[in-house]
């Protein structure tokens, strides 16, 4: 519903002013003059700002945030930026500048993301900054005076809002102040510039003082004084006579003579002011004095030295323009359009000569009073008309757009009224009646934010312990939600929060951490306090909520501070007003169809005729009754109860994402009875409804209307592609308007959708009306609208890039924090994935004030087409999130994603990022035909295209988000083992080794045939190593013998036997057959039993290689090896033996019943015989390199052996050994 009486077309569309990043601030405090009266001179000093809100009160938000004057400039001789939004800050001291273009050139390198901060020593005096554009320098010039009265020039070019080094330059450069001879003596009122060499000074004793500069580039101004008395300077002025009425602004005195406006005529000639003692003059610039002088209201009485009978409030903004509109009324050569705040009313004038007192200028139309009808509008007696500006008709007065911003107490609204001059009297006084159209404050507003429905605040405990998530994610999810609340504004109302906690208990400690979790800390801080015992439940959800209900009182005060208006600008280039508030931007856009008929429902269901701005939705049948259809749908769902549309809503999600395998009839008659819809209609409701539809009769309706009605949501693409990029700026408002227009067309689709579950079982439809194919198109809308509300509403670590420009800018932010996931920068998820496409849709010329919509409805529109259905799209998000590493967020949206092949392979991907392995197997193993399925030949042997056999195709559904690299691409639809082969090593990639294994079975089971050898060889060495990964050692050991290729086999086989031995896994490895590679096996083991080093620690290889030898009767060569770790035992054992090792008395038994195995004549081994090269039968630390000896050793030698080693044994037990070391190993006493 409109908020106001009056129709409804427009809204605004609010952008925060928050700097593009930390840094991009640039604080510049700028120098005095020399002769400064305020002592010393301040010096100018430039800084970066890092922005740092979590210590900011309230007191200190609004120095920062909260702005006491703003407006907006356009520059109209260069491009970019054009747009700049100026406010002021810290009680006038700061001005604030940044550039708030829409969009800009594709061919632009750079940004303009740079804020300005110019610090004044003094405070800026009100209304005493103007801007102007210089004619052959590419920059904006600001002209200031302070309450030193001082006048500043200070030249910005361009690149000051595009590199934050331009503005390294010595400010004195572009900085330049003057001290006036005329500020010496008088105070400054308000401030004009004409351009950037002629500036207006209104003065306080009612005199205007021109200034003027030859050389753009010098702070040397010529002053010229318009006086309307003779004399000057007069002692009537330099000493007040007593009595003289004089009316305060601030600590200034103003005459009642002193122009409180003043602009020059289109011809330059002469110079226009509106005065305090409500009279409107024209100055003649060559003679410098009055001409004519007129009452506003056209009083004949004429102002003279007595008191006036009104005057104007000294802070009134607008009160003249000066149009210059083709066509002049009357014969007018321009207008001059006046407004008087004595009773409200406009005066348009007509200017035929300035300088004659008599007939030089008449009033338009007298016979009208131009009043607004403000009162009506917003229902009140006392109001203000702060500001107003004219949009000029294309070709004159017709089609001439008058805009208002209109006050009553703290209550500000805009209004519009579209108006002909030229009209005959009638046809005027009616549109200035009956046609003026609002602006809604738009959903951001405190006002509508009460009837959002994720606002906490609105609901009971009981309506919020009904919701799938707790009382504090409600409150995170609407705190949080992207662009309803600065971070700045929640710091400073945590803080305050936060304050008052320590008010009461000063032992809490200061939480730590990111916003959220501070929050979260102090509000649990606050529930728990002064609790003795346990809560239940309810009496903590109930305590839970109050305390989230006291933060967010203090959320929404600053958060109404911060929607104030503060004033009206209009940029005649592209027509469009735009809105400056405390501590937003808004843009005014028209609304779409849809929005104007829910804003304007009471208008259009009355009996009588809709308002004029209206009809033009009414102008063909068809378009009536798409009105009436959706307002009857409204009404209809509006009228069932809460419960019930709730659980309309959840079962339309069910139905969204549950892919139900049932009939479209069944579906309709599931949701129907589930949230038991038609129980709760009752017989008026019957009626309403039957009364509200566009037709006689029920049996009248038909699908079209439906179709009609969905079909107005949309946008089909107009005019040409244009070759721009989209600003930060621009992208923020698409998502603004987007994350407005989302919700809504869910209410209309809902509605429609409620209407048709309830007419399904009406038995009088007509045979053309199809509810089932209705009710398919409903719900494919919600299915596209749900992806897109959750991208709109999503935030990710990530930050893409929009255009050119800003591919620049996170190029320099990435390599200054090595990461982009680091960059100071947020975005949605909406920003990021489409952001770059905001130019790949068609706008046509000539768009105004419905731009934004236009542009959001079919940017939004042409993500879903008929050429990207629902699953390539959702494919392509998903894609990008896995791209960028979101699992997270990948993992929330992959409940979007239908149950098909493609898709399920994107779950598969997320499932394997967040750890879930079994599920991630599943998926892949459920999506293996259709993307590895290849696609069948001729029968002339050629292979068949992909598109032809509709096979699967990777271009067409990995097409944007490149989620394959291009060396795996060739790994689906080219077979399932070339998938299978990837989809392993995506585990791999994990460390997943017991799923690469089974991958690879799977992979080596599809290969048919010798062709794929390499394939086939690749399968079995990543086989083999996730099997040794994972002591899968069977499986190992099979894919080890499969290889064809000696020299892997090679590898692999010495692979597994140093595994399998570390593996304590010797039993096993014996038992494997090896075949042909058994004498491989025996090297490799005599090998191993060389290396070791320290037989007494570490794998006993010599005793495994016996054991695999006497496995193989190969009962010589085990006694071998035997004997050789004998030598060893030998060699490494000290000098003095430890009676009870019995290792060398038991290898030489193995060695002698090895040897028994054999005949007499075999019973023999050959050994190395090691010999010391001194001569010297010891081993010592540092004597490694030994002669080997070949020997023969039989088995009647090794028996005596065995019978000394027993013999020593004994003798040292019986302590029969020497003192002192001999020659031999050791000699028995």
């Amino acid at each position: 519903m409109a908020w106001s009486s009056g129709t409804c077309l427009y809204k605004e569309t609010r952008l925060n002013t928050e700097p593009a990043f930390p840094g991009s601030t640039i604080s510049i405090t700028l120098p005095t003059h020399d002769n400064s009266t305020f002592g010393t001179r301040t010096q100018g000093k430039r800084t970066i700002v890092t922005e740092q809100s979590s210590d900011r009160d309230e007191d200190a938000f609004a120095k920062r945030h909260l702005a006491n004057h703003g407006s907006m400039f356009f520059r109209t001789k260069h491009e970019y930026p054009r747009s700049f939004l100026w406010r002021l800050l810290d009680n006038r001291r700061t001005l604030q500048i940044q550039a708030v273009d829409l969009d800009h050139d594709l061919t632009h390198e750079l940004e303009a993301n740079v804020t300005i901060l110019l610090r004044f020593a003094s405070p800026i005096r009100p209304f005493c900054v103007a801007f102007a554009e210089p004619d052959g320098r590419d920059a904006v010039t600001v002209f200031a005076i302070t309450k030193a009265n001082e006048f500043y020039t200070i030249s910005l070019h361009r690149d000051f809002f595009l590199r934050p080094a331009a503005s390294e330059q010595e400010i004195s450069d572009w900085c330049k102040t003057t001290s006036l001879a005329q500020l010496s003596v008088y105070n400054p009122y308000r401030l004009f510039a004409h351009s950037n060499e002629e500036v207006l000074v209104s003065l306080d004793n009612s005199a205007l003082l021109l200034l003027k500069r030859s050389d753009k580039d010098e702070a040397l101004w010529d002053e010229i004084i318009f006086q309307g008395f003779a004399g000057w300077p007069s002692m009537r002025y330099l000493l007040s006579w007593r009595g003289e009425q004089k009316v305060k602004l601030e600590d200034m005195d103003l005459d009642l003579s002193a122009a409180c406006a003043a602009e020059f005529s289109p011809d330059g000639k002469h110079i226009w002011t509106v005065c305090l003692n409500h009279t409107l003059k024209a100055w003649n610039r060559t003679t410098g004095k009055p001409g004519m002088q007129v009452d506003l209201l056209g009083d004949p009485e004429q102002p003279g030295d007595k008191a006036p009978s009104y005057v104007i409030e000294p802070a009134q903004a607008s009160l003249m323009a000066v149009l210059n509109i083709p066509g002049g009324v009357d014969g007018a050569l321009y207008h001059v359009v006046t407004y008087s705040p004595k009773q409200h009313q406009f005066v348009f004038w007509g200017v035929r000569d300035a300088d004659a007192m008599d007939n030089g200028i008449h009033a338009l139309k007298t016979e009208i009073d131009f009043i607004p009808p403000v009162d009506e509008l917003m229902n009140t007696t006392a109001w203000t008309l702060s500001e107003f500006c004219f949009k000029p008709g294309p070709t004159g007065w017709r089609g001439t757009e008058l805009w208002i911003r209109a006050r009553s107490g703290p209550s500000s609204k805009v209004y519009m009224l579209r108006f002909d001059m030229n009209d005959n009297v009638a046809a005027l006084k009616n549109a200035w009646k009956n046609d003026w159209v609002s602006v809604d404050p738009g959903p951001l507003s405190v006002e509508q934010l009460r009837y959002n429905p994720a606002n906490p605040a609105e609901l009971g405990l009981d309506e919020l312990e009904s919701f799938d998530v707790d009382v504090t994610q409600r409150w995170l999810n609407f705190l949080f939600y992207p662009g309803r609340f600065t971070a700045a504004t929640l710091e400073a109302a945590l803080l305050v929060f936060r304050r008052g906690l320590e008010r009461v208990d000063s032992s809490q400690a200061k939480p730590k951490g990111s916003l959220k979790e501070r929050l979260c800390a102090t509000v649990s801080a606050f529930t728990s306090l002064g609790q003795k015992g346990l809560l239940n439940h309810t009496e903590f959800q109930s305590t839970l909520a109050t305390q989230w209900q006291a933060f967010y009182s203090l959320v929404r005060d600053l958060h109404k501070r911060r929607g104030e208006h503060l004033a009206l600008a209009f940029d005649t280039k592209s027509g469009t007003p735009w809105l400056v508030l405390n501590d937003y931007l808004s843009a005014i856009r028209l609304c779409s169809d849809p929005e104007k008929i829910a804003l304007n429902s009471d208008a259009l269901e009355s009996s009588h005729a809709a308002p004029a701005p209206l009809q033009r939705m009414l102008e063909s049948p068809e378009q009536r009754q798409v009105v009436r259809l959706l307002m009857s749908a409204a009404s209809f769902r509006r009228g069932l109860p809460e419960h019930v549309q709730a659980g309309l809503q959840r079962e339309v999600e069910h139905d969204i994402l549950q892919n139900r395998s049932l009939s479209i009839v069944d579906r309709m008659e599931l949701i129907e009875a589930n949230c038991n819809l038609t129980q709760h209609v009752s017989d008026d409701d019957v009626s309403a409804l039957v009364e509200g539809l566009p037709v006689q009769h029920v049996r009248e309706l038909n699908s079209d209307m439906f179709f009609r009605a969905i079909l107005s949501l949309g946008e089909e693409q107009q005019g040409r592609s244009m070759r721009r990029q989209i600003t930060r700026v621009g992208l923020n408002a698409l998502l603004t308007v987007s994350q407005e227009i989302l919700p809504f067309n869910k209410d209309v689709l809902l509605d429609l959708l409620s209407l048709i579950l309830f007419l399904q079982y009406e038995e009088d439809l007509p045979g053309d009306f199809d509810a089932p194919e209705v009710f398919v198109e409903i719900i494919n809308q919600l299915k596209d609208n749900t992806v897109l509300s959750w991208m709109a509403g999503t935030m990710w670590s990530n930050v893409a890039s929009w255009g050119p420009a800003s591919e620049t800018l996170l190029k320099s932010l990435s390599e200054a924090s090595k990461s982009r996931k680091q960059l100071p920068i947020t975005q949605t998820v909406l920003e990021g994935v489409l952001g770059h496409r905001s130019f790949d849709v068609q706008l046509p010329e000539g768009l105004h004030t419905d731009l934004l919509t236009y542009w959001s409805r079919v940017w939004l529109a042409h993500t879903f087409t008929e050429r990207q259905d629902f699953e390539t799209v959702v494919g392509d998000f998903m894609g990008i999130l896995l791209v960028q590493e979101e699992y997270g967020l990948a993992f929330q949206f992959s409940r979007y994603l239908p149950e098909n092949s493609w898709p399920t392979y994107l779950k598969g991907r997320t499932h394997l990022a967040h750890g879930e392995d079994d599920l991630a197997s599943i998926c892949f193993r459920k999506a293996a035909y259709n993307l590895g399925e290849q696609p069948p030949s001729s029968t002339h042997g050629r292979r068949l295209s992909k598109t032809a056999t509709r096979s699967f195709d990777l271009d067409d559904a990995d097409m944007k988000s490149s989620l394959i690299p291009p060396e795996q691409r060739d790994s689906f639809s080219e077979g399932l083992p070339r998938y299978y082969n990837h989809v392993l090593s995506l585990f791999e990639r994990y460390k997943s080794y017991a799923y690469v294994v089974d991958f690879a079975h799977l992979g080596l089971q599809c290969l048919q045939g010798t062709e794929n050898e390499e394939l086939r060889t690749d399968l079995l060495t990543r086989l083999f190593h996730a099997s040794i990964k994972t002591s899968r050692f069977d499986d190992a050991y099979s894919a080890m013998t499969r290889h064809t290729n000696a020299a892997r086999r090679s590898s692999a086989l010495q692979t597994l036997i140093t595994s399998m031995i570390s593996a304590s896994q010797t039993s096993k490895l014996l038992s494997y057959p090896f075949l042909s590679l058994t004498q491989e096996v025996d090297s490799i083991l005599l090998s191993l039993c060389y290396k070791t080093l320290n037989i007494s620690s570490g794998p006993p290889y010599h005793l495994i290689l016996y054991s695999f030898r006497i496995r193989r009767n190969d009962f010589r060569g085990a006694a071998s090896i035997l004997h050789d770790r004998l030598q060893r035992l030998k060699s490494s054992s000290s000098q003095v033996h430890d009676p009870r090792d019995e290792r060398m008395a038991q290898c030489y038994l193995m060695i002698i019943n090895t040897l028994e195995n054999v005949g007499k004549e075999d019973a023999y081994i050959l050994a190395d015989q090691r010999v010391d090269v001194g001569g010297k039968n010891k081993f010592e630390i540092g004597k490694a390199k030994m002669m080997l000896k070949r020997k023969v050793v039989t088995l009647d030698m090794l028996r005596k052996e065995y019978q000394a080693e027993l013999d020593r044994v004994e003798a040292i037990e019986e302590g029969r050994f020497p003192l002192i070391a001999a020659e031999d190993e050791m000699d028995i006493l």
